[in-house]
């Protein structure tokens, strides 16, 4: 009569690649190292190749075009091919509100924000164009701050932002995540540490706020877009630092506390006090959600 089999003849122990891949799969560190294999290098090709092939300063639209959707793709990719589950925060479902939701509340933060600054003797308007001004306006700036806008959106809240949370949490994963988008400003011109750290509270939190409503890609892009769309193309105020005319021209006076020096608005306390106060109206409001729907 044969003997039984043993435990580790009927079930052998993992080979060093069945391990390997295990581990890839479910641990955290795992989980970053495909984010970087999937999202990073793919768009740092992408960055690398597009300066090469298109080195023509006319054609940074379209280099930017091109990274967007190298970026989209591999987000996609990681998504899908990774995580395994349905790409619900690039789902089109809510699109259409949250982006409009986006681009009002946006508008209607910087446009508050110039108004207090106007208020205080700070900004002044020298001239408004006409409506064909605007239009020209928006033609020429639109595509450049909204690839801008779509990108940071993407590495910044749903890669970073995202997998911090899995990480620390949700608390110190927005601060974490916010911290770094500030800091990654530091080379614009007029940029300093006490800059990028205001400006990590100010729109870091804002964009990161956003973002966790919503567990979606629309609002805080749309609200990143059209901040930096009434910033430089309505009120021709330097966008992190990039100047450029837009549709009324204005001009800022005073100290640099006041105005954000040759960074722009978005250096000045007015600006971190005005997105402070909409990031916890955000928060407060992703926090019901959550509550609601017993995720917490």
């Amino acid at each position: 009569m044969p003997l039984p089999a043993s435990p580790s003849a009927v079930h052998p122990a993992p080979t060093l690649f069945v391990r390997a891949r295990r581990w890839f799969s479910t641990s955290r560190t795992g989980h970053w190292l495909a984010a970087v294999l999937f999202v990073v290098i793919p768009f740092l090709i992408a960055n690398a190749l597009t300066k090469l092939l298109l080195p023509d300063p006319d054609l940074r639209d379209l280099r930017n075009l091109i990274k967007l959707v190298v970026l989209g793709i591999a987000y996609w990719a990681f998504v899908r091919g990774y995580e395994r589950r349905d790409v619900q925060e690039l789902s089109a479902r809510h699109a259409l509100p949250e982006l409009l939701s986006g681009l009002l509340l946006g508008g209607l933060l910087f446009s508050g924000v110039v108004a207090v600054l106007a208020a205080v003797g700070a900004y002044a308007i020298a001239s408004v164009g006409t409506l064909g001004d605007l239009g020209a306006v928006a033609a020429d700036m639109l595509p450049k701050i909204a690839a801008g806008a779509l990108v940071e959106e993407l590495v910044f809240r749903l890669v970073l932002l995202r997998l911090l949370e899995r990480s620390i949490g949700t608390v110190w994963a927005l601060l974490l995540s916010s911290l770094v988008f500030g800091l990654a400003h530091l080379g614009n011109d007029g940029a300093t540490p006490l800059v990028a750290i205001m400006l990590g509270v100010e729109l870091g939190l804002l964009f990161g706020a956003a973002y966790l409503l919503t567990r979606r890609l629309w609002l805080c892009a749309a609200l990143h877009l059209s901040w930096n769309f009434t910033q430089g193309a309505i009120f021709s105020i330097a966008v992190s630092g990039q100047t450029g005319e837009g549709w009324i021209d204005g001009h800022l006076s005073g100290p640099a506390w006041l105005t954000g020096g040759a960074f722009g608005a978005e250096g000045s306390v007015v600006a971190v006090v005005v997105c402070l106060a909409a990031t916890g109206i955000l928060l407060a409001l992703a926090g019901r959600f959550a509550r609601s729907r017993g995720q917490v």
